[in-house]
């Protein structure tokens, strides 16, 4: 059986991935809908929402599978 803290971190990646690809597709077509430029929500705000989504991802994931 494998180290289950390495399991975390690939799980936490792969979930990670799945969330950013999610925000970054969805989150400047909202921009353009509700009348924003969406160039700007690009960069500065996914990068935010995305790594604080990440950690909620890895220490949910810690805590259902570690024993913590």
């Amino acid at each position: 059986m494998t180290n289950p803290v390495s399991f975390v971190i690939c799980l936490t990646m792969i979930f990670t991935v799945l969330c950013a690809k999610l925000v970054g597709c969805t989150l400047p077509l909202f921009a353009k809908k509700i009348g924003f430029d969406p160039a700007v929500m690009a960069s500065p705000f996914i990068t935010t929402i995305v790594d604080a989504i990440s950690l909620l991802i890895y220490f949910r994931i810690a805590v259902l599978l570690l024993p913590i």
